[in-house]
Parts: structure tokens; C-alpha cells; sequence
């Protein structure tokens, strides 16, 4: 094994020294990146560590994206930080974050050694049912999602309580929890993803000229379409702060949390109306509306799977600001985000697994060289 490798293995493995991190930092910089990315490849190949067996080579696209990203700062003021450290980082986070990019405009400051840190597990499936008469259910782990008909049961066709009081049009609430993540299919066919830190209340069963949820949180939807006697299709209504959005059979993504100054709804397929008091537009399939605090309906043209990552168990930080990705990685893990100071003005763009453990998070803020403390006790992940 090259030295290179061998200081490359132990970074990943957090038995590093110092004086080592410092040669292999040297090493990645004097190699070209040709060179780092087969590196890359053959330690995911050959050398991974078990928890990092899963991942996906995608070296070529990363240290693109560093590169293109250098030469656009290179007619701006020199920086304090040497840029193509960037270059280094990148190999090196390559194995846990598939493809992301920073850009750093602020001093870097020096990140703390992290050694021996207790694991943080990823989230997984978690929810609580609430009922009509505000009794709660807490729901089974080992299942992935519920679904409403005569009676509930679970995706796998167990019943979760006959005694459970279904009838007509008695009010739900599915609750998950920070660290969560949980399905259900209601009584009309749509089905429901539901994110951490998410509430949907929905009827038992639907009855009327309409069909209409609550969400506050974020969730995905495939809407099933209904016609009624007359052949007219019967809307589903998603109320979400302070906007609805009218469907008729489709699929989208609202990211719409209390704590947020803004909702973005996301169209994968179909059409569907956003309406914001008197303010109404509707989406095609790759649009994402922004409805910033009920004054304004922005919308652009986005990739609508990177809004959905979370469902297919991957964070993307594609288009988002720092605060915004920590908020999302502190409601998977179940950590308040702390900060200590301005919020660093780093960019980070890419998708990494949401199923990696906590260490592996904290890899992608060493290389960007964000200061940062974790506090395992009370689950805070404080920034300096």
C-alpha cells in the first residue's frame, strides 16, 4: 500500500495524527486529480470500512465541480485559506458525501480534532398516531408506514387496533418525530412520505366536493385522483401555514415547517394551483414554488428530485443555504443547531446518505473547515 493510501485509510478511520493529517493533506495537494480519484475509487473498492460499503464512486463529478469552482474565484482578491485545499477535502469526504462542493468566503478557521465521539445513529422509521379523542398510539418501528381503509394496519397488512374508533370523518393526526421518518396511505389511495419533525392531519375517511389535509412539516405526495357521480374530478386540498394547494391528481413535495419563513412546494408530475390569500399560480412538472411569509409566490425551474432526496434516504444540499442543510441533518439526528456566531457563509452542494452515522457528517464540516463542537449530552451540534 502506497503511503498515500495508508494516511487516506486512517483519516477515514479516525486514527489519524496530526502530524500525519498534515502529510496526507500535502500528498493530496502534489497529486493531480486523476490521481485523487482513482484513490477515491479503489479505496471504496477495496479498503472501505464496513459502515462505508454502501456508497458510490463519484470522484470524476466532485473534483469537477472543486475545480470549476476555483477558477471562478481566481480573478477575486486572494483569499486567506489556500483554495486548493478544497481539492484535498474533496478526495477525502468523497467516500461519506457523494459529490458536494465548497465555497468558502469567509477566514477559515482551524476545526477541532475529533476523536473518540460517541455515535449519533441516523434516524429511521418512527411515528405517533393521534386520534379523534386525543389518545396516541406510538407506532412500530419495524414497519415503514400505516394505511386507512375499514380498519388500520400496517404496509404489511397487520392490523394495528380493531377497537379503534374509525368513524366517518373523525380527525387524525400522524405525528413523526425529530429522527423519524413515516408513510401512510389514507382512505381515498393517496399516499403520504412524511419527513422528520412532521405532522399531517387528515380525515378517517373522506366524504364531500373536496378532500383536505393539514400539513406542518414536510411530505410527499402521490394523490390518488377521484371522480364523482357527476364525472368531475374531486380536488385534494394541501393547507400548509399560510398557503393551500389544490391538486387534482399528481405528485409533489411541501417543505412547509412552522419554524421556516417560507414554504417551497416542488411538482414532479401533474398540475397543481398554489394560492396564497389572493395570489394563485400554478405549477408544471419541475417547478418549485416559494411562498415567502404569505407576501409573494416565487417560481422557478429546480431538479424535483433533489427535493424528494429525503425520501429516498439522501440529504441534498443542492440550492440550500448552510443554515438550512444543519437544520436539516439536526432533525435527522435529533440535534439542536447551536451558533455561537454568524453563520458561517459556506456553500455545500451534493447528496450524501442519510443512513451514515453522525461521524460522517462531521468529516463534511472538518473539510470545510467549519469550527464546530458536538455536544453529546444535550444533542446540540454548536457552530463557532
Amino acid at each position: 500500500m502506497l503511503r498515500i493510501e495508508e494516511l487516506y485509510k486512517k483519516y477515514l478511520e479516525d486514527s489519524i495524527s496530526e502530524s500525519d493529517r498534515k502529510e496526507l493533506f500535502y500528498l493530496l495537494k502534489t497529486n493531480d486529480d486523476e490521481r485523487l480519484g482513482q484513490l477515491a475509487d479503489t479505496f471504496l473498492k477495496t479498503e472501505a470500512p464496513g459502515d462505508l460499503d454502501y456508497l458510490q464512486g463519484d470522484t470524476d463529478r466532485i473534483l469537477l465541480q472543486i475545480r470549476s469552482q476555483i477558477e471562478k474565484s481566481a480573478d477575486t482578491e486572494p483569499r486567506s485559506f489556500d483554495m486548493w485545499r478544497w481539492v484535498a477535502a474533496a478526495a477525502i469526504v468523497a467516500f461519506a458525501f457523494i459529490g458536494y462542493q465548497v465555497y468558502n468566503t469567509q477566514t477559515a478557521t482551524v476545526p477541532p480534532v475529533v476523536s473518540a465521539i460517541e455515535d449519533i445513529v441516523p434516524g429511521g422509521n418512527k411515528a405517533i398516531l393521534v386520534l379523534a379523542d386525543g389518545s396516541q398510539v406510538v407506532l412500530d418501528t419495524e414497519q415503514q408506514g400505516i394505511v386507512m381503509d375499514d380498519a388500520i394496519h400496517y404496509s404489511n397488512g397487520r392490523i394495528l387496533d380493531k377497537s379503534l374508533d374509525l368513524k366517518e370523518g373523525r380527525e387524525l393526526q400522524l405525528y413523526v418525530p425529530k429522527g423519524g421518518i413515516y408513510q401512510v396511505k389514507l382512505a381515498d389511495g393517496t399516499q403520504v412520505w412524511l419527513n422528520s419533525d412532521t405532522r399531517l392531519k387528515y380525515p378517517s375517511s373522506f366524504s364531500g366536493n373536496q378532500r383536505v389535509v393539514e400539513l406542518d412539516g414536510e411530505a410527499f405526495f402521490i394523490v390518488q385522483s377521484i371522480i364523482d357521480e357527476n364525472n368531475n374530478r374531486i380536488p385534494f386540498i394541501v393547507k400548509s401555514k399560510n398557503q393551500s394547494i389544490e391538486v387534482l391528481g399528481t405528485e409533489f413535495n411541501v417543505s412547509g415547517y412552522a419554524s421556516q419563513s417560507s414554504i417551497k412546494t416542488t411538482l414532479l408530475e401533474g398540475r397543481i394551483n398554489v394560492q396564497v390569500e389572493d395570489k394563485k399560480v400554478t405549477l408544471i412538472p419541475g417547478q418549485q414554488s416559494e411562498n415567502k411569509d404569505g407576501r409573494e409566490i416565487l417560481v422557478k425551474k429546480v431538479d424535483p428530485q433533489q427535493a424528494i432526496a429525503w425520501k429516498d434516504g439522501k440529504f441534498s444540499f443542492d440550492g440550500k443555504s448552510f443554515a438550512e442543510t444543519l437544520t436539516e441533518i439536526g432533525r435527522w439526528y435529533d440535534l439542536s443547531i447551536v451558533y455561537k456566531g454568524a453563520v458561517p457563509d459556506i456553500e455545500l452542494v451534493g447528496d450524501a446518505y442519510r443512513h451514515s452515522n453522525i461521524k460522517l457528517v462531521l468529516r463534511l464540516l472538518d473539510a470545510a473547515a467549519v469550527n464546530y463542537k458536538l455536544d453529546i449530552a444535550d444533542r446540540k451540534l454548536i457552530i463557532y
